[in-house]
């Protein structure tokens, strides 16, 4: 359960940090703010993939394993 929350949590600090950079609130005088929004568009768009990926797979795993119990008590 632990394991979940941490990935959970990186995954929306990706998307956190993603909306940073787009407003503008995470930058320096010396970088491009064309490339800090861009960046942050890949962000997250990035931290909204690696949920989605997340969460498949452990929907997969939780299926696969209660198939396996099912054949196991047969």
């Amino acid at each position: 359960m632990l394991a979940h929350i941490i990935n959970y949590s990186i995954r929306f600090l990706i998307i956190i940090i993603g909306v940073l950079l787009v407003s503008g609130l995470l930058s320096n005088p010396t970088w491009d703010t064309t490339f800090l929004r861009i960046m942050g568009i890949i962000f997250i768009l990035f931290g909204v993939y690696r949920i989605i990926i997340y969460y498949s797979q452990v929907k997969r795993y939780n299926f696969d394993s209660q198939e396996d119990e099912e054949d196991e008590e047969k």
